[in-house]
C-alpha cells in the first residue's frame, strides 16, 4: 500500500520490509490522487452530515442530546463561561456539601466553549449555546471520515476506501454520537481511536504518522480511560514492530516514544491544576498513567535509537526490560489503576446503579438481559478479528493486519466487561472488512458465472454491518414481534404513556423560581435539573460523586418516618419524585415500606408538602416543610 506522494499521485514504493509485511502493489485502478481521495471523503462528510440532520429533525425535542452526559457537560461548560478556572473542573452544585470534582477533561469543554463565544458575537445566550451544540459533532465527522478514508485505502486502495466510508456511514446512521446536540466526549474518542489506526498502519512507517498517533493517544487518555487498553495495545504495537523489523521501523519507533512522552506530559501540566499534580486517579491522566506513560515512551525511543542495529533477541529483550520497568513503576505508583474500574464501587451501587446502565453491562449480563443485542454488539468485531488473522495466516499485508487485530481485539475485550467499548471495536473492524469485501468484489468482477464468489461477496458486505446482526438478534429471540413489526420494547410494555424524558424546561419551571435548595432525585434527572434549575442536586450518574448517590438510595429505602433525619443531614429542601425512572421502580418493588413506594401510592409524609406540577407528567415534586 501506498502513501501520496509530492505531486499528489499515489506512489508505488512497497513498505519497509515488504517481504513479512506482504503490502501488494496497487495497480492504477485502484490509486488515486490526493485530490481524488479528498473529494471522495468531502462527499462522504456530507452525506453523514445530512444523514445525522435528517435524523435530529425528525426525533429531537432538545438542542441538547438525549443523553444525560450531554447535559452534564453542558453544565460544565456554562460553569466554565461563568467564570469557573480552566483547572477547577469541581461541580459544586453536584453532591453533599462540598460538592463533587469531575473527571471530565476540558480538552472537550474547550472547544464547545470557544463554539459558543463566536456564536454569542451576532446570536443571542440561548442561540448562541443551540448553534455550538448542532455544530460540534457534525465537525467531528471531517476528522472521522478522514481517518477511515486514509486506513480503508492503505489497506484495501480505493474500492476499500469507498467500501469503508460506507460502512462507517450506514453506522453512524444507526447511533447517536454525532448527531447536533451530542457533546458527550465518545464522539471525541471515536475519532482519536479511528485516527490513530489510520497512523500505526502507514505503510511506509512515516515518523511523522506514527508521532501523530502518539499524540491522539496522549489526547485519548486526558479525555476518557475507556480507551486506555487501546492506547496501551497501540505502544505495543509499534514497539514489536521495531523488534520484529529493526531499521525498518527506527524512526517509527523514536518517534511514536519521544512524541507519546512529550504529549503524555504536555496535556497533563495542561489540564491538571498544580494542587493535583502528585495525586492518583484512574479516571483521568493523573501522576498513575503519566509515569508509566512518560517513561514507556523515553525508554522505546531509547531502545530503537540505540539498539536497531542489534539482533532481534537483543531488541525483544530491551522491550522485555522496557516492560517490566514500565509495569514495576505502575505498581508502585497506580496499582489500583490494574484493577478493574468497577471493582471500588459499593455493592450498593453494584446492585440499583450500574446494573441498570445498559452501556456499563458485561457480555454475560447482556446474555441474560437481552440476548437479541448480542450479535449487534459484539458479531462484527470477531469477523474482523478473524479475518485479521487469515490474513496474517496467509502472510498478506501482515503488519497492518497484525496492528489492527491487536485493536480490535482489546476494544472488544473491553467491550466484554462493559459494552460501551463496542463502538470502538465495531468501528476499528471496518477497516480490514472493507478490504476484504473489496477483494472479494474484484475476484466477483472476475468471475462473473461463479455463484459462489457472488454470494461471498455479497454475504461479507452484508454481515460487516453491525445493524444487521440487530435484526438478526431479533428473529432469533423474538421472531414473534419481528414478523408483527413490532419493536420489542413496545410489545413489554404495550400500555405505558407519557414523555420519554421526565424533566423538561416547563414542567419544572415552578420548581426553578423556588429558593435555592437541594435536591433529591432520581440519577438521570440531576443533569436536567442542574440544567434547568439554580439548585443543587444529591445525585447524578457519576461515580465521583458516591457519597451522594449511596445517600440517596439509603434515603429512598428507608421508611418515611426513619427518613427523616437522612434528609436533614443531607441538607435536602426538595424531593423529585419520576415515577418512570427505573431506579425510582426498582425501589418500590423490593422495599414497599420505603419512602419511595409511598411516594408512589400518594402517601405524603408530614413532612412533606406536594407542590403544583402537570397533571398528565410522571413528575411530583414535594418540599420539605419540617425543617
Amino acid at each position: 500500500m501506498n502513501g501520496f506522494s509530492t505531486n499528489g499521485q499515489v506512489g508505488t514504493s512497497r513498505a519497509p520490509g515488504h517481504g513479512l509485511a506482504s503490502w501488494r502493489h496497487l495497480g492504477p485502478d485502484e490509486s488515486l490522487t490526493a485530490r481524488r481521495f479528498l473529494i471522495f471523503v468531502a462527499l462522504a462528510v456530507l452525506a453523514t452530515i445530512l444523514v445525522q440532520i435528517a435524523f435530529w429533525l425528525a426525533t429531537a425535542t432538545d438542542y441538547v442530546g438525549k443523553d444525560p452526559d450531554d447535559t452534564m457537560r453542558l453544565v460544565e461548560i456554562r460553569d466554565y463561561l461563568a467564570g469557573q478556572g480552566w483547572f477547577d473542573l469541581g461541580q459544586r452544585r453536584l453532591g453533599p456539601d462540598g460538592g463533587t470534582l469531575m473527571h471530565w477533561s476540558r480538552l472537550v469543554d474547550g472547544p464547545i466553549a470557544g463554539l459558543i463565544g463566536l456564536f454569542g458575537l451576532f446570536l443571542g445566550p440561548r442561540q448562541a449555546e443551540a448553534a455550538a451544540l448542532a455544530v460540534w459533532p457534525l465537525l467531528l465527522v471531517l476528522p472521522l471520515m478522514g481517518s477511515t478514508a486514509l486506513a480503508a485505502y492503505r489497506l484495501g486502495g480505493k474500492s476499500g476506501m469507498v467500501i469503508g466510508l460506507l460502512l462507517a456511514l450506514v453506522f453512524l446512521t444507526a447511533i447517536v454520537r454525532f448527531r447536533p446536540g451530542a457533546i458527550d466526549h465518545h464522539n471525541v474518542q471515536l475519532v482519536l481511536v479511528a485516527f490513530i489506526a489510520a497512523m500505526l498502519i502507514d505503510p511506509l512507517a512515516r515518523l511523522s504518522n506514527f508521532a501523530a498517533a502518539a499524540v491522539a493517544g496522549g489526547a485519548a487518555l486526558a479525555i476518557g480511560a475507556e480507551t486506555t487498553p487501546l492506547v496501551a495495545m497501540a505502544a505495543m504495537s509499534v514497539a514489536i514492530l521495531w523488534a520484529l523489523r529493526g531499521a525498518d521501523y527506527r524512526g517509527a519507533a523514536i518517534g511514536f516514544g519521544l512524541a507519546f512522552a512529550a504529549a503524555t506530559g504536555a496535556i497533563f501540566l495542561a489540564t491538571t491544576p498544580p494542587q493535583l499534580w502528585g495525586s492518583v486517579t484512574c479516571d483521568t491522566l493523573s501522576l498513575g498513567y503519566l509515569a508509566p506513560s512518560a517513561l514507556g515512551g523515553l525508554m522505546l525511543a531509547g531502545s530503537a535509537a540505540g539498539l536497531t542495529g542489534r539482533s532481534m533477541p537483543v531488541r525483544f529483550g530491551a522491550l522485555a526490560v522496557t516492560g517490566i520497568i514500565v509495569l514495576g513503576l505502575m505498581l508502585l505508583v497506580a496499582p489500583q489503576c490494574l484493577r478493574s474500574p468497577l471493582s471500588d464501587l459499593d455493592p450498593l451501587l453494584q446492585t440499583y446503579w450500574i446494573s441498570t446502565i445498559t452501556e456499563a453491562q458485561s457480555l454475560v449480563a447482556e446474555l441474560a438481559i437481552d440476548p437479541k443485542n448480542i450479535g449487534a454488539f459484539y458479531a462484527v468485531g470477531i469477523i474482523a478479528a478473524a479475518v485479521c488473522l487469515m490474513r496474517i495466516a496467509r502472510r498478506d499485508r501482515v503488519m497492518a493486519h497484525a496492528v489492527l487485530l491487536g485493536l480490535i481485539v482489546v476494544s472488544w475485550l473491553v467491550s466484554a466487561v462493559q459494552v460501551r467499548g463496542m463502538l470502538f471495536a465495531n468501528y476499528l473492524a471496518f477497516i480490514p472488512l472493507s478490504a476484504l469485501v473489496a477483494d472479494l468484489r474484484a475476484l466477483y468482477l472476475s468471475r462473473r458465472n461463479d455463484g459462489r464468489t457472488a454470494a461471498a461477496f455479497a454475504l461479507a458486505a452484508v454481515l460487516s454491518v453491525p445493524s444487521v446482526w440487530s435484526i438478526v438478534g431479533v428473529i432469533a429471540f423474538d421472531p414473534a414481534n419481528a414478523l408483527a413489526s413490532v419493536r420489542p420494547d413496545d410489545a413489554d410494555r404495550p400500555n405505558e404513556t407519557g414523555p420519554k424524558i421526565c424533566v423538561t424546561a416547563q414542567n419544572i419551571a415552578g420548581l426553578a423560581s423556588m429558593p435555592r435548595g437541594r435536591i433529591l432525585g432520581g440519577f438521570n434527572e440531576g443533569p436536567a435539573l442542574l440544567r434547568f434549575t439554580p439548585h443543587s442536586v444529591l445525585a447524578a450518574n457519576y461515580h465521583r460523586n458516591q457519597r451522594g448517590m449511596i445517600a440517596a438510595l439509603k434515603i429512598g429505602m428507608t421508611k418515611p418516618q426513619d427518613a427523616l433525619p437522612l434528609l436533614e443531614a443531607q441538607n435536602i429542601r426538595y424531593i423529585l419524585f419520576c415515577d418512570g425512572d427505573p431506579m425510582v421502580s426498582a425501589f418500590v418493588r423490593e422495599y414497599p415500606a420505603g419512602l419511595y413506594a409511598a411516594l408512589r401510592k400518594d402517601d405524603i409524609p408530614g413532612y412533606l408538602e406536594a407542590l403544583p406540577t402537570d397533571k398528565s407528567s410522571r413528575l411530583r415534586i414535594y418540599e420539605m416543610i419540617q425543617r
